[in-house]
């Protein structure tokens, strides 16, 4: 199964911040992200975090990509 996924982070600060994105892959312990737009580290089995950077008054867009296998 394939899944896709678009996350948008808004900064309104006027100083450049640093986020951190952590995404639960609940569907199935065997996964494999495909695509990505930015670096991730796995955590543990069903967590993936990626941490960007945004601009003042900015915005980053994070998409991925990832296929579960059973």
């Amino acid at each position: 199964m394939d899944e896709s996924f678009e996350i948008k982070v808004r900064n309104h600060k006027t100083t450049p911040v640093e986020v951190r994105i952590v995404e639960h892959l609940y569907r199935w312990t065997n996964w494999e992200i495909r695509k990505n737009s930015a670096p991730f580290q796995k955590v543990d089995s069903r967590t993936m975090e990626f941490t960007v950077q945004i601009p003042p008054d900015g915005e980053k867009t994070v998409n991925y990509q990832v296929h579960y296998s059973w």
